[in-house]
């Protein structure tokens, strides 16, 4: 009998499918960067429209402002503020930030536009939670998506708990079926440890958004829950599969997150598209050596999560 050395996670085909023939809107950590990579990687339309945010009430916070044109701009606008002559939103990373005050305004109006042009053509939603730690302003009394570099002293931080993550997402679900009849969601738990409040404190952290997302899945049928957490700390459970900061997954557990998750939710059908779609993807791709050789690296994903990342 050979002996087994990890405990595989054994992906199956269920009732619960995705098209990769229609976008997908990707929400929440940087881990849905990496998810949304590997899609259009193989030739999927991947929108990531609000940048990155990782904990639960500021990725709802976004998806009633981005999908509520009348409520959402009103929102947006006042929680613009200056700092060293750059407008920056506490409610979304600098990929909305403008030296231009109505730039940033054009930014959110744009992605606002196409997110309710994507979810009525896909009807295809993936929420990736990364902490249940959140920052609220003293001043306006109101969770924020981003510090902005901001002083701590303008700010509280509590890690929030199941009740509130599953009543503000049970709301959010409900407007999603009126706005985006037979929309599905799926939500998963971003691998990458946020270690501030050392192990404990991320283990507690990680355990509240797994529950909260188990209570939101149970109660609403039109949602699903993909385990990318446990596939890192459990399935794979080896600092190889971490990059070098041994926070982020490597690209080699982004690669084998991604083939489970098409195992989950792709059809035989869907699965020859996306194939397809790959073999598409390198051919356009494809630059002579010598030529990649001479340009210089880009920034790494890892490198600019940092830059993105709340404290």
């Amino acid at each position: 009998m050979p002996v087994k050395f990890r405990t595989e996670f054994k992906a199956r085909e269920g009732d619960f499918l995705l098209n990769p023939a229609k976008p997908v809107v990707l929400l929440g950590s940087c881990f849905s960067q990496n998810m949304a990579q590997k899609m259009n990687e193989h030739d999927w339309e991947a929108l990531l429209p609000a940048g990155t945010l990782y904990n639960p009430l500021s990725i709802a916070e976004a998806l009633f402002m981005m999908t509520d044109s009348e409520y959402g701009l009103q929102r947006f606008e006042n929680s613009l503020f200056q700092d060293n002559g750059i407008w920056h939103s506490s409610f979304f990373d600098s990929s909305f930030s403008s030296r231009n005050r109505d730039d940033s305004l054009e930014e959110f109006l744009t992605q606002s536009r196409l997110i309710h042009e994507k979810l009525s053509e896909g009807g295809q939603l993936v929420v990736t939670f990364g902490t249940s730690i959140c920052y609220f302003s003293l001043i306006e009394k109101k969770v924020v998506g981003n510090c902005h570099k901001q002083p701590q002293t303008f700010f509280s931080r509590r890690r929030v708990n199941t009740n509130e993550i599953f009543m503000i997402w049970g709301k959010v679900l409900a407007m999603l079926r009126e706005r985006y009849p037979g929309i599905k969601t799926i939500f998963t738990v971003s691998p990458v440890r946020h270690l501030k409040d050392g192990f404990e404190g991320n283990a507690r952290s990680k355990a509240v958004l797994l529950l909260s997302i188990e209570d939101i899945v149970v109660n609403n049928p039109d949602s699903r829950y993909f385990p990318a957490f446990e596939i890192v700390t459990d399935d794979l459970r080896d600092y190889r599969f971490y990059a070098d900061d041994l926070v982020h997954p490597s690209s080699q557990a982004v690669d084998y997150i991604w083939e489970k998750f098409v195992e989950t939710f792709i059809d035989s059908k869907g699965k020859k598209l996306l194939e397809e779609g790959l073999k598409k993807h390198k051919t356009l791709h494809h630059r002579p050596l010598l030529g990649a050789l001479s340009r210089p690296l880009s920034e790494t994903n890892d490198e600019k999560d940092e830059k993105l990342i709340v404290d």
